[in-house]
């Protein structure tokens, strides 16, 4: 049996070895199509350094913008074109090579003046863009696509602001809260961007009460640096306003009306025309006004004390238990020329009984005075309810102003007040 398995052995190896015979014989002393392929003995630890050199690419450009990638045009008008020239410049040993990519806009086109540079050399990349927004600002972008292998693509950027024909600073005016007896004073700068220029430069209002009450003033200046956003503005108008003390109390929501005439019609003949018909060419920029007018004496809101129409205020304790709190505390305003010399009193409560208030120290502060007022509930043996459900169901503070400028407020006082 062991003879038997040691000559089936044999024979096994005899067959591998024939095999491999044949196999060699017919491919493998066959020359590669492309030569022979030597894969053994020539890359050694000697030598290995300068193989890897010579695998690697070592003179590689480098792209370098010596004016940056964004450029700001600083304010233009809608639909304008600008154009603006970018530098390229190649800093290193190898050829850059350039081509234009994709804008984020169609607004936007670049151009190249050339798509290879050597060491050393620089090129421009044209920017050309309309202002296609109805947003305040333009941003917008082109790319440029590089064999640079630390910067395959940079961006170029446009930015700047969009300004209308005309701009006013600030885009709106408001006033705040000014007392009835007080001067209102307004500013602002009118820039435009007319071409031709614009003369007999007009400010009024849509109210005819603030018209015969306002001394307005405009003096052009020259737009500058010191202008900002709006330096390349054609001309500038400075606007100062004085409104003389007699408008009613309460909000005001106007417009101001700034007007003008070309200096040339758009045919390109004089403007300098007739009174009559030059009111007929005049033309409008109309910006928002807004403000407020309170009366001498006022008092400072808060979540329980509102304003009512009037003049007047509501102080509302809500639901008061047998535990309080009984007592708030607020601040009525007195504001005018001659708010330090006077001098304000609580003239009556209502119910006498149950509605107290005092004044403590007054506070002098640059444009008012604020008088400090703590109100006080009394509770009883029953429950009293104020609870506002007409003009006689609230509880009453008259408060009394002495002085040059007079005046009176009454503070309601609504509260539901458990018994003792």
């Amino acid at each position: 049996m062991n003879r038997f398995f040691l000559l089936l052995g044999l024979v096994a190896a005899a067959g591998s070895a024939i095999g491999w015979g044949i196999n060699y014989s017919k491919f493998g002393h066959r020359t590669g199509y492309l030569g022979e392929m030597e894969y053994q003995g020539t890359v050694t630890a000697e030598n290995y350094a300068e193989h890897l050199d010579s695998m690697v690419q070592t003179e590689n450009p480098k792209i370098y913008l010596p004016d940056g990638d964004e450029f700001n045009f600083g304010a233009m008008p809608p639909d304008a074109k600008g154009k603006h020239s970018f530098v390229i410049k190649n800093i290193g040993q190898g050829d850059l090579e350039l081509r234009l990519g994709a804008t984020t806009c169609k607004c936007t086109l670049g151009s190249l003046k050339t798509d290879v540079l050597k060491p050393g050399e620089e090129t421009e990349v044209l920017l050309e863009w309309t202002v296609k927004t109805n947003d305040k600002f333009f941003g917008q972008s082109a790319q440029i696509l590089t064999n640079d292998p630390l910067q395959y693509a940079i961006d170029l950027k446009v930015t700047g602001r969009v300004v209308r024909e005309m701009e006013m600073v600030p885009d709106a005016i408001t006033f705040g809260e000014v007392a009835a007896g007080e001067e209102i004073r307004l500013f602002a700068r009118v820039y435009s961007y007319l071409r031709p220029s614009i003369k007999d430069p007009q400010f009024t209002f849509t109210s005819d009460e603030l018209n015969a009450l306002a001394d307005i003033h405009i003096e052009p200046f020259e737009p500058s640096e010191s202008d900002e956003i709006n330096q390349q503005a054609v001309q500038g108008f400075g606007i100062r306003v004085v409104i003389r003390p007699g408008l009613k109390q309460g909000p005001i929501s106007q417009n101001a009306i700034f007007s003008f005439v070309h200096e040339e019609d758009e045919d390109g003949t004089d403007g300098d025309v007739g009174e009559e018909e030059e009111e007929l060419r005049r033309k409008q920029f109309v910006a928002p006004l807004t403000g407020k007018v309170v009366g001498a004496i006022s008092m400072i809101p808060n979540p329980r004390l509102k304003g009512i129409e009037g003049g007047n205020y509501i102080y509302d304790f809500g639901q008061v238990g047998s535990d309080g709190p009984f007592k708030a505390k607020t601040f009525v305003v007195l504001k005018g020329e001659d708010r330090n010399n006077e001098k304000l009193s609580v003239e009556s409560v209502i119910p006498e009984n149950v509605v107290k208030a005092t004044f403590g120290e007054p506070i002098k502060k640059a444009s008012m005075t604020l008088f400090p007022l703590e109100i006080e509930l009394v509770p009883g043996p029953e429950p009293i309810q104020r609870l506002g459900r007409g003009t006689d169901d609230y509880g009453k503070i008259r408060i009394l102003c002495h002085g040059s400028e007079g005046g009176k407020l009454t503070v309601g006082v609504k509260f539901s007040l458990d018994p003792i």
